[in-house]
């Protein structure tokens, strides 16, 4: 038997803006995106509902973020000392197509098979909480989609803590 690996995966170069980003299964739009941005910012940083998921992350903006999305037949192997930050949620999609948009960027899409789907969202290369100091700070995401029957509850694995500014090194105490 061989390495798990994705059925599908689809590499793009995207646009974050106001420190939050979104994933949509439909095109129908009725989520309530400003509720969403409520519940994220005063819980887990992640908030769902049947078609939508809102993320905050830690960087302000990245006009020029790899985001990789992969499909999976199976829930995909837990690599997650590789990430910084990890969401799970719950999503549907209904139209074939995956959404990513973040606020004033406009959305990208990508082709996904209709179905309820388990998420897992991954991030790393973070700099600093708010502004990065650049617009192409060089952090990345990868979300990943297996087929699921359950509703998973929105949840965040791992946050992502900044350097402490100024911290002197901890250093041994003399022996007298």
């Amino acid at each position: 038997m061989g390495t798990p690996a994705p059925v599908t995966v689809h590499d793009m170069t995207v646009e974050l803006d106001y420190g939050q980003f979104t994933l949509s299964g439909t095109s129908e739009g009725d989520s309530d995106l400003s509720m969403l941005g409520r519940e994220a910012q005063i819980g887990p940083c992640i908030a769902s509902d049947d078609h939508t998921v809102l993320v905050c992350v830690p960087h302000q903006n990245n006009f020029d973020m790899a985001l990789r999305v992969e499909v999976w037949a199976e829930p995909p192997p837990r690599d997650f000392g590789q990430w910084e930050e990890i969401f799970e949620c719950a999503l549907e999609v209904d139209g074939g197509e995956l959404s990513y948009g973040s606020p004033t960027m406009g959305s990208r899409g990508c082709e996904v098979p209709d179905g309820r789907y388990g998420v897992r969202i991954c991030g790393r290369g973070f700099v600093n909480r708010g502004w990065p100091g650049s617009t192409r700070p060089g952090d990345v995401w990868r979300v990943q989609l297996w087929p699921t029957r359950r509703n998973l509850p929105d949840r965040r694995i791992r946050a992502w803590r900044p350097p402490e500014q100024g911290a002197a090194p901890v250093l041994p105490i003399a022996q007298a």
